[in-house]
């Protein structure tokens, strides 16, 4: 896996576990488009050995639960009627309302049935994300706070991948 994938990769994931993004299905090496804060540069932080291992071990936990999700998101979308490009077309119309064009009242209806579903199929994953990492004896701030530091910090970030790569 190369560094730059992981990284965007490593970002959706933070966006997933933080985020409520309206778009469901992307590239999975595509960030969604929401951006978290990342105004200031992150204090260094000393990372173990240990915690390289368990954050590794809790990416690749949070990455089945990711793949999980994004079957079952489509299939919730698909399951009203929509197809996953006509919801992303519609949710992005929402959230830029200069750029809105007129949805169809049945259209409308369904993607607000298939938006309820996708946020509590979101909740859920968000929960069982965060629940990998604090089974790994992390918390999400450290998992977070890792992420961060591989961001800036090439030796990890390296450290990283080799483990991603030695595990599969």
């Amino acid at each position: 896996m190369n560094p730059s994938i992981l990284l965007k990769s490593l970002l959706a994931t933070t966006l997933m576990l933080g985020v409520p993004a309206a778009a469901i299905a992307q590239n999975p090496e595509t960030p969604t488009p929401a951006q978290p804060a990342q105004s200031e540069p992150v204090a260094p932080i000393e990372v173990s050995e240990s915690q390289i291992d368990r954050f590794v071990s809790a990416y690749q936990a949070i990455r089945a639960i990711q793949q999980a999700a994004q079957a079952e998101l489509v299939a919730a979308v698909e399951a009203e009627g929509l197809t996953v490009d006509d919801y992303n077309a519609i949710a992005e119309s929402q959230q830029t309302p200069e750029t809105a064009t007129e949805v169809p009242a049945e259209q409308a209806e369904q993607f607000t049935a298939a938006a309820a579903q996708v946020a509590t199929l979101r909740a859920d994953a968000r929960e069982e994300m965060q629940a990998a990492i604090v089974a790994e004896e992390l918390t999400v701030e450290e998992f977070e706070q890792i992420l961060a530091q591989a961001q800036q910090d090439p030796a990890l970030q390296q450290a990283i991948v080799e483990r991603l790569n030695s595990d599969g």
